[in-house]
């Protein structure tokens, strides 16, 4: 019994001393330290969450501290990319990696004194969802228990070593799990750009609750759709001549019901990409079609 004991502790030590390899300590100065997931030699993954704002940051491998770039940010899935020369492999491109309720993981960050552990396990996991930003993540990962907060940003390892999720600090005081998926779809969009593209249309939208004879009219699920109450000169909504006071029905297929609605259906597209919109206006409800691009691009 005590040789399989040892060699279970063993095997606990050789997994924690591998997933330490893998993660690094983020300061961001005035004592606020957090943890990020080395992707590749260039590459680091954090949380957006304790990153937004920042002017600076350092980031802390095995051996030393390193001035670190912010390349992106994006708080509706709470990931944000660094780029910074660890000089260490990274994870790579990470796959998912099948967790369930009650799996063992390691969880691994980097404070001043060196690789900091936990071992936990999955509490709940669930199918895709959206945040209360907009952001879609690709599945549902919770984490007991309450995680300190240097180990924000910090990887989840299943037993196999594989990474499976970073870890946040979520609503209530959650702990959890930013799928490895979402992390690398964000990721590739990145490094195709050097940043985070954010697609454009150029118009303010202002919710309105509509009648039940109007709903109906309109075919309408929702009780509200989006009214235009701003157009930017040079967008692609005046290119497509959407003018004050047009009820904005769908994008892309999906109604909408508010700006989020149409952040939301405009992040699923790739820019340059054709949008049709459906509009009603003057009694009449018409299609449109809108040129997804940056803010500033041709």
């Amino acid at each position: 019994m005590n040789s399989l004991l040892a060699d279970w502790a063993a095997a606990r030590r050789s997994l924690a001393d591998r997933a330490a390899l893998d993660v690094v300590g983020i300061d961001r100065g005035r004592g606020v330290r957090f943890s990020g997931i080395v992707w590749d030699s260039e590459t680091v993954v954090t949380a957006a969450e304790v990153l937004h704002g920042a002017d600076s940051l350092t980031v802390q491998t095995v051996d030393e501290a390193i001035p670190a770039q912010i390349l992106a940010c994006d708080l509706s899935v709470d990931i944000a990319v660094l780029k910074v020369k660890t000089g260490a492999p990274g994870i790579s491109a990470a796959k998912s990696t099948g967790l369930s309720s009650g799996d063992d993981v390691v969880v691994a960050g980097r404070g001043r004194a060196g690789a900091a552990i936990v071992w936990t396990h999955v509490e709940q996991t669930g199918p895709a969802w959206r945040s209360r930003s907009g952001g879609e993540l690709d599945r549902f990962i919770r984490f007991s228990p309450h995680l300190h907060p240097r180990l924000e940003g910090g990887g989840a390892f299943d037993l196999e070593g594989r990474l499976c999720a970073m870890v946040v600090r979520g609503p209530k005081q959650q702990t959890l799990g930013i799928p490895c998926e979402t992390i690398e779809r964000i990721l590739t969009t990145v490094l195709q750009h050097g940043r985070l593209p954010q697609p454009y249309l150029g118009v303010r939208l202002q919710p309105v609750r509509l009648d039940e004879p109007f709903r109906q009219q309109l075919e309408r699920r929702g009780l509200d759709a989006a009214i235009v109450v701003g157009v930017e000169p040079d967008s692609p909504a005046a290119a497509a001549s959407l003018l004050f006071g047009d009820l904005i029905l769908t994008v892309a297929g999906e109604p909408v019901e508010n700006g989020m609605d149409l952040k939301i259906a405009l992040n699923r597209l790739p820019l340059g990409s054709q949008v049709g919109i459906r509009v009603y206006r003057a009694g009449a409800a018409f299609d449109t079609t809108i040129v997804v691009r940056e803010r500033g691009a041709p």
